[in-house]
Protein backbone atom coordinates (compact mmCIF):
# COMPACT_ATOMS: atom_id res chain seq x y z
CA UNK A 1 0.00 0.00 0.00
CA UNK A 2 2.45 2.63 0.77
CA UNK A 3 6.27 2.38 -1.01
CA UNK A 4 9.07 4.55 -0.19
CA UNK A 5 11.67 4.61 -3.08
CA UNK A 6 14.96 5.37 -2.16
CA UNK A 7 13.92 8.45 -0.66
CA UNK A 8 16.30 11.44 1.15
CA UNK A 9 15.29 14.25 2.43
CA UNK A 10 18.34 17.18 3.00
CA UNK A 11 17.84 20.14 5.02
CA UNK A 12 19.27 23.66 4.87
CA UNK A 13 22.14 24.14 6.63
CA UNK A 14 22.34 20.12 8.29
CA UNK A 15 25.75 18.76 7.95
CA UNK A 16 23.88 15.57 6.60
CA UNK A 17 20.57 14.08 5.32
CA UNK A 18 17.73 13.52 7.69
CA UNK A 19 17.12 10.48 5.65
CA UNK A 20 19.62 8.85 3.28
CA UNK A 21 18.68 6.34 0.46
CA UNK A 22 15.88 5.12 2.60
CA UNK A 23 13.58 2.17 0.97
CA UNK A 24 10.60 -0.09 1.78
CA UNK A 25 7.10 -1.14 1.31
CA UNK A 26 4.18 -1.10 4.07
CA UNK A 27 1.55 -3.74 2.82
CA UNK A 28 -2.33 -3.69 4.03
CA UNK A 29 -2.98 -4.70 7.64
CA UNK A 30 0.89 -4.75 8.65
CA UNK A 31 2.04 -3.95 12.13
CA UNK A 32 4.97 -2.53 12.10
CA UNK A 33 7.36 -0.77 14.36
CA UNK A 34 10.00 2.27 12.85
CA UNK A 35 12.34 1.75 16.03
CA UNK A 36 14.99 5.05 16.47
CA UNK A 37 16.57 7.45 18.69
CA UNK A 38 16.12 11.14 18.88
CA UNK A 39 17.63 12.47 16.06
CA UNK A 40 17.63 9.36 13.34
CA UNK A 41 14.79 10.94 11.16
CA UNK A 42 11.76 9.14 12.39
CA UNK A 43 9.75 12.33 12.38
CA UNK A 44 10.84 13.58 9.17
CA UNK A 45 10.08 10.03 7.54
CA UNK A 46 6.44 10.03 9.58
CA UNK A 47 5.92 13.35 7.51
CA UNK A 48 6.59 11.86 4.19
CA UNK A 49 4.11 9.12 4.25
CA UNK A 50 1.09 11.24 3.96
CA UNK A 51 2.77 14.26 2.31
CA UNK A 52 3.46 16.53 4.84
CA UNK A 53 6.85 16.68 3.68
CA UNK A 54 8.24 15.87 0.57
CA UNK A 55 11.36 14.10 -0.39
CA UNK A 56 14.86 16.06 -1.97
CA UNK A 57 14.87 12.63 -3.93
CA UNK A 58 13.12 9.49 -4.19
CA UNK A 59 9.30 8.91 -4.23
CA UNK A 60 6.93 7.58 -1.49
CA UNK A 61 3.72 5.98 -3.43
CA UNK A 62 0.48 5.83 -1.22
CA UNK A 63 -1.60 3.22 -3.35
CA UNK A 64 -0.10 4.39 -6.60
CA UNK A 65 -0.20 8.44 -5.74
CA UNK A 66 2.95 10.12 -5.54
CA UNK A 67 2.22 12.34 -2.61
CA UNK A 68 4.35 14.81 -4.96
CA UNK A 69 1.44 15.07 -6.78
CA UNK A 70 -0.48 17.86 -5.65
CA UNK A 71 -3.79 16.80 -7.32
CA UNK A 72 -3.11 13.45 -4.96
CA UNK A 73 -2.35 14.82 -2.14
CA UNK A 74 -5.45 15.20 -0.63
CA UNK A 75 -6.25 11.40 -1.54
CA UNK A 76 -3.01 10.67 0.18
CA UNK A 77 -4.00 12.56 3.26
CA UNK A 78 -6.89 10.91 3.02
CA UNK A 79 -5.67 7.33 3.19
CA UNK A 80 -2.48 7.87 5.55
CA UNK A 81 -3.80 9.45 9.28
CA UNK A 82 -0.67 10.62 10.85
CA UNK A 83 -1.03 10.95 14.87
CA UNK A 84 1.64 13.41 16.61
CA UNK A 85 3.25 12.64 19.43
CA UNK A 86 1.56 15.73 20.95
CA UNK A 87 -1.99 15.52 19.94
CA UNK A 88 -2.08 19.06 20.98
CA UNK A 89 -0.11 19.88 17.68
CA UNK A 90 -2.84 19.05 15.51
CA UNK A 91 -6.29 19.87 17.02
CA UNK A 92 -7.86 23.43 15.15
CA UNK A 93 -11.33 23.70 16.50
CA UNK A 94 -12.93 24.32 19.74
CA UNK A 95 -14.74 21.57 21.14
CA UNK A 96 -14.24 17.59 20.91
CA UNK A 97 -17.40 17.35 18.37
CA UNK A 98 -16.26 19.76 16.31
CA UNK A 99 -12.33 18.57 16.06
CA UNK A 100 -14.29 15.17 14.77
CA UNK A 101 -15.99 16.93 12.26
CA UNK A 102 -13.02 19.01 10.86
CA UNK A 103 -11.68 16.73 8.54
CA UNK A 104 -15.08 15.24 7.20
CA UNK A 105 -16.51 18.74 6.16
CA UNK A 106 -12.90 19.56 4.27
CA UNK A 107 -13.83 16.39 2.19
CA UNK A 108 -17.36 18.24 1.65
CA UNK A 109 -19.43 15.47 3.05
CA UNK A 110 -22.90 15.76 4.17
CA UNK A 111 -24.06 17.40 6.58
CA UNK A 112 -26.19 14.32 8.18
CA UNK A 113 -23.33 11.78 7.74
CA UNK A 114 -21.13 13.55 9.31
CA UNK A 115 -23.53 13.75 12.58
CA UNK A 116 -23.71 10.40 12.04
CA UNK A 117 -19.93 9.43 11.80
CA UNK A 118 -19.26 12.00 14.55
CA UNK A 119 -21.89 10.26 16.94
CA UNK A 120 -20.61 6.87 16.16
CA UNK A 121 -16.72 8.22 16.65
CA UNK A 122 -17.40 9.56 20.40
CA UNK A 123 -19.16 6.28 21.34
CA UNK A 124 -15.92 3.67 19.80
CA UNK A 125 -13.41 6.06 21.39
CA UNK A 126 -15.66 6.80 24.70
CA UNK A 127 -15.96 10.08 24.70
CA UNK A 128 -19.50 11.19 24.36
CA UNK A 129 -19.55 12.89 27.60
CA UNK A 130 -17.05 15.47 26.56
CA UNK A 131 -18.60 15.71 22.60
CA UNK A 132 -19.07 19.57 23.97
CA UNK A 133 -15.86 20.43 25.79
CA UNK A 134 -12.32 21.41 24.27
CA UNK A 135 -9.97 19.53 23.23
CA UNK A 136 -6.89 21.22 25.71
CA UNK A 137 -9.50 20.28 28.68
CA UNK A 138 -8.95 17.04 28.31
CA UNK A 139 -6.98 14.45 30.55
CA UNK A 140 -3.14 13.02 28.03
CA UNK A 141 -5.03 9.78 27.70
CA UNK A 142 -8.11 11.34 26.35
CA UNK A 143 -6.37 13.51 23.91
CA UNK A 144 -4.59 10.74 21.65
CA UNK A 145 -8.25 9.14 21.82
CA UNK A 146 -9.43 12.36 20.47
CA UNK A 147 -6.24 12.54 17.62
CA UNK A 148 -6.83 8.80 16.80
CA UNK A 149 -10.52 8.78 16.46
CA UNK A 150 -10.47 12.07 14.19
CA UNK A 151 -8.30 9.54 11.94
CA UNK A 152 -10.19 6.52 12.43
CA UNK A 153 -13.28 8.87 10.96
CA UNK A 154 -11.53 9.73 7.74
CA UNK A 155 -11.55 5.63 7.00
CA UNK A 156 -7.49 5.56 6.29
CA UNK A 157 -6.32 2.88 5.12
CA UNK A 158 -2.67 3.36 7.18
CA UNK A 159 -2.00 5.04 10.90
CA UNK A 160 0.62 6.39 11.99
CA UNK A 161 2.34 7.27 15.00
CA UNK A 162 4.54 9.43 15.79
CA UNK A 163 5.58 8.60 19.28
CA UNK A 164 1.99 8.79 20.17
CA UNK A 165 1.67 7.03 23.68
CA UNK A 166 5.32 8.60 24.81
CA UNK A 167 3.61 11.31 26.74
CA UNK A 168 0.71 8.83 28.05
CA UNK A 169 0.65 7.09 31.65
CA UNK A 170 0.74 3.71 31.97
CA UNK A 171 -2.91 3.34 31.90
CA UNK A 172 -3.66 5.97 28.95
CA UNK A 173 -1.17 3.93 27.24
CA UNK A 174 -3.00 0.54 27.26
CA UNK A 175 -6.04 2.47 26.49
CA UNK A 176 -4.58 3.91 23.02
CA UNK A 177 -3.09 0.42 22.36
CA UNK A 178 -6.24 -1.52 22.32
CA UNK A 179 -8.14 0.87 20.20
CA UNK A 180 -5.47 0.34 17.33
CA UNK A 181 -5.52 -3.38 18.20
CA UNK A 182 -9.24 -2.68 17.79
CA UNK A 183 -9.10 -1.08 13.75
CA UNK A 184 -10.22 -2.88 11.19
CA UNK A 185 -7.56 -5.90 10.21
CA UNK A 186 -6.74 -4.64 6.64
CA UNK A 187 -5.48 -1.25 8.66
CA UNK A 188 -1.92 -0.65 8.14
CA UNK A 189 -0.25 0.44 11.46
CA UNK A 190 3.12 2.02 11.82
CA UNK A 191 4.58 2.79 15.16
CA UNK A 192 7.26 5.10 15.69
CA UNK A 193 8.91 4.67 18.35
CA UNK A 194 12.09 5.11 20.62
CA UNK A 195 11.36 2.31 22.73
CA UNK A 196 12.75 -1.50 21.69
CA UNK A 197 10.11 -2.48 24.20
CA UNK A 198 7.08 -1.52 21.64
CA UNK A 199 9.25 -2.33 18.97
CA UNK A 200 9.30 -5.73 19.98
CA UNK A 201 5.63 -6.32 20.33
CA UNK A 202 5.00 -5.73 16.30
CA UNK A 203 5.43 -8.52 13.90
CA UNK A 204 7.93 -6.27 11.74
CA UNK A 205 10.94 -3.50 12.85
CA UNK A 206 12.40 -1.20 10.94
CA UNK A 207 15.55 0.27 12.18
CA UNK A 208 16.36 3.92 11.50
CA UNK A 209 20.01 5.17 12.51
CA UNK A 210 21.18 8.42 11.53
CA UNK A 211 18.62 8.66 8.55
CA UNK A 212 19.28 5.29 7.48
CA UNK A 213 17.25 2.40 7.14
CA UNK A 214 20.09 -0.42 8.29
CA UNK A 215 17.35 -3.47 8.99
CA UNK A 216 13.88 -4.62 8.27
CA UNK A 217 12.46 -7.98 9.37
CA UNK A 218 10.96 -9.67 12.74
CA UNK A 219 11.87 -8.39 16.07
CA UNK A 220 14.17 -11.35 16.65
CA UNK A 221 15.77 -11.32 13.62
CA UNK A 222 16.49 -7.26 13.62
CA UNK A 223 17.62 -7.35 17.40
CA UNK A 224 20.27 -9.99 16.50
CA UNK A 225 21.94 -8.46 14.13
CA UNK A 226 21.57 -4.74 15.40
CA UNK A 227 24.67 -2.48 15.51
CA UNK A 228 26.39 -2.04 18.45
CA UNK A 229 26.05 2.25 18.19
CA UNK A 230 21.81 1.36 17.34
CA UNK A 231 21.62 -0.73 20.78
CA UNK A 232 23.62 1.72 22.68
CA UNK A 233 21.03 4.23 21.40
CA UNK A 234 17.63 2.53 21.98
CA UNK A 235 18.54 -0.86 24.45
CA UNK A 236 17.00 -3.59 23.64
CA UNK A 237 13.88 -5.70 25.18
CA UNK A 238 14.39 -7.23 28.98
CA UNK A 239 12.74 -10.18 27.01
CA UNK A 240 15.74 -10.49 24.36
CA UNK A 241 18.57 -10.44 27.30
CA UNK A 242 16.73 -13.09 29.50
CA UNK A 243 17.11 -15.14 26.36
CA UNK A 244 20.39 -14.66 25.41
CA UNK A 245 21.17 -15.10 29.20
CA UNK A 246 19.40 -18.64 28.64
CA UNK A 247 21.43 -19.15 25.46
CA UNK A 248 24.82 -19.01 27.38
CA UNK A 249 23.10 -21.91 30.16
CA UNK A 250 22.36 -24.17 27.47
CA UNK A 251 18.57 -23.70 28.11
CA UNK A 252 17.28 -22.21 24.61
CA UNK A 253 18.79 -22.25 21.23
CA UNK A 254 18.40 -18.89 20.24
CA UNK A 255 17.72 -15.46 21.51
CA UNK A 256 13.91 -14.20 21.17
CA UNK A 257 11.45 -11.38 22.17
CA UNK A 258 8.91 -13.96 22.31
CA UNK A 259 7.93 -13.76 26.26
CA UNK A 260 5.72 -17.20 26.07
CA UNK A 261 9.28 -18.92 24.51
CA UNK A 262 10.94 -17.59 27.67
CA UNK A 263 8.28 -18.52 29.93
CA UNK A 264 8.05 -22.05 28.28
CA UNK A 265 12.34 -22.39 28.79
CA UNK A 266 11.69 -21.30 32.78
CA UNK A 267 8.92 -23.74 33.21
CA UNK A 268 6.50 -20.95 34.28
CA UNK A 269 3.35 -21.56 32.03
CA UNK A 270 3.19 -24.19 34.53
CA UNK A 271 2.13 -22.34 37.17
CA UNK A 272 -1.71 -21.25 37.62
CA UNK A 273 -2.21 -17.48 38.57
CA UNK A 274 -2.94 -18.72 42.04
CA UNK A 275 0.08 -19.94 42.57
CA UNK A 276 -0.92 -24.31 42.71
CA UNK A 277 1.19 -25.94 39.82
Amino acid sequence: MIEVHDVTVELPGAPRPALESVRFRLDVGENVALLGANGSGKTTLARLLNGTQLPTRGRVLVQGCDTADPQARLRVRRLVGLLFQDPDNQFVTTTLEREIAFGLENLNTSVGKIQTLVRGALDEFELERHRHAAPHEMSGGEKARLALACVWVMGPGAIVLDETESLLDRRGGETLLRKIDELPPQTTVLRITTDAEVAASCARVLLLHDGQLIADGPPDAVFAHMPVAAAERVGVPLVWRVSQELVRLGRLGRPTVSLDSVLTTLGLHEIDPGGAA
